[in-house]
């Protein structure tokens, strides 16, 4: 069964509950870059789409912690700027768990991609390239704040997958408590460029949800 309508919800719905076009399309123009018959959900023409509910009673991201003070002596106290600067130290421990996770999420993905097939690998694959530039940017910021490169690439491994369709929906309700606490770290922290990057990326894990829930109904 396909979807004529993608709905909207959480970081997608701007004031008032119109839908955000803009975050949406961004991803979904990665995954479906023009229109095909088989793509489990298509554009409404009017640009327009009917409000989801919105995730509620998720965990958000475990409190954040200082730095290691060797590393936070290195960045310097005298540094104040208030853009991923050493005052958002305090960050340090949350952006590596979001790393951890998201590079983990890219290794299963791109396990996941090589397990399904046509559409969906496709879809996978370019899902995984987005957890992929997450970590990535969450680790850019990590650095600015602190002056220290955090990469694990090497320790973190793909989540054990006994079958595709159990793969696909244990991660269908994790992008949903990734989105919730992506919004949830944006409306904590001080730091603006932090704020903003939560938030583009709870837009994306919000398009993640319905990717995989359009794969499900295809298999």
């Amino acid at each position: 069964m396909n979807y004529d309508i993608l709905p909207c919800g959480g970081a997608l719905q701007e004031e008032g509950g119109a839908c955000n076009r803009e975050v949406f399309e961004r991803v979904w123009r990665r995954v479906m870059p023009e229109e095909r018959p088989d793509c489990p959900i298509t554009l409404d023409q009017a640009g327009t789409a009917p409000q989801a509910p919105a995730v509620q009673n998720l965990p958000a991201a475990s409190g954040p912690e200082q730095i290691p003070p060797a590393v936070r002596a290195s960045i310097g106290e005298d540094n104040d700027v208030p853009c991923l600067g050493a005052a958002s130290a305090i960050y340090g421990a949350q952006l590596q768990e979001y790393i951890d996770q998201e590079i983990g999420n890219w290794k299963t993905y791109q396990a996941m991609a090589r397990r399904a097939g046509g559409n969906g690998s496709r879809v996978l694959s370019t899902i995984a390239a987005d957890e992929r530039r997450h970590a990535k940017r969450l680790s850019t910021a990590y650095f600015l704040i602190s002056g220290a490169r955090y990469w694990p690439v090497d320790r973190i491994t793909a989540a054990p997958m006994p079958s595709l369709a159990g793969a696909l929906r244990s991660h269908f309700a994790d992008e949903q408590r990734a989105e919730a606490s992506y919004l949830a770290a944006a409306d904590e922290t001080a730091d603006l460029c932090l704020r903003e990057l939560y938030l583009e990326l709870a837009g994306d894990e919000h398009a993640h949800i319905w990717l995989l829930r359009g794969i499900l109904e295809q298999m």
